[in-house]
């Protein structure tokens, strides 16, 4: 944590331990949280895929990670279908890598076919500050190409394209946002309204992006938005459930 921080120039609101996100999640009252690791170079495929099993757990669903278009990404998606772990994460930025790399075609193809879902890191990131590695048009270009695959785009389907995230994907293409990060000045309150509406609350998934943020925070943004009780209970956990067959 001490390394990302400095790399990005973010602050952090917890170290990242699992004792540090069960204190926070017990202050919040979640009851279960999707840890979404990340591999970000090809050699660490087996080391993530051990720790997903080894935190895989009640509490917290493991998810794994593959570096897109790598040579042993297929083999590690089926290794972590076989481990019956319910999906993996994606982090273009870190990984170094577009999103909808031709070379990563392929391990979409096989993500849809085990029924495995998939999240992506979407849009800007600190680290790499004057790239995008996984726009809403990437994105766009994935689904289009498998259609029925089960996408989470993070950060409210992209951090800082908003507009972009409006023209192409809300109310437009089959996948889930998340709220990770939304409760910061990046993403404006009206804005995340305005897309929750368009794309459908039954459509938009709870994150909190910990470390970087505490459930709190976006627990406090989603209790304080303009839409009813019953569309806040879907984002908070109904709409999870579903996706993750809890």
């Amino acid at each position: 944590m001490e390394k990302l921080r400095a790399q990005c120039s973010v602050p952090s609101a917890s170290e990242a331990t699992l004792e540090d996100l069960e204190a926070a999640m017990k202050k919040s009252g979640v009851d279960r949280s999707v840890l979404l690791h990340i591999a970000t170079k090809e050699h660490q495929h087996q080391h993530v895929l051990e720790f997903a099993k080894e935190t895989d757990s009640e509490k917290f669903i493991s998810f794994g990670s593959v570096v897109p278009g790598s040579e042993t990404a297929l083999e590690y998606i089926w290794k972590i279908s076989d481990e019956e772990l319910k999906g993996i994460k994606l982090h273009p930025p870190l990984q170094r890598v577009d999103a909808d790399i031709e070379s990563a075609m392929p391990m979409y193809d096989l993500i849809r076919a085990l029924n495995l879902v998939v999240v992506f890191h979407a849009g800007w990131d600190a680290t790499y500050r004057d790239e995008m590695r996984c726009t809403p048009r990437m994105l766009l270009h994935i689904l289009q190409n498998f259609p029925g695959i089960k996408m989470v785009a993070a950060h409210m389907g992209g951090m800082c394209l908003q507009n972009e995230v409006m023209e192409l994907l809300a109310g437009k293409a089959d996948l889930y946002f998340d709220t990770a990060y939304a409760a910061d000045p990046w993403i404006d309150k009206p804005t995340v309204e305005k897309i929750i509406r368009t794309h459908g609350a039954d459509k938009i998934l709870f994150g909190s992006d910990f470390p970087w943020h505490l459930p709190s925070q976006e627990i406090e943004l989603i209790d304080s938005l303009n839409i009813s009780s019953e569309e806040k209970e879907l984002i908070l956990g109904g709409n999870a459930r579903r996706l993750l067959g809890i």
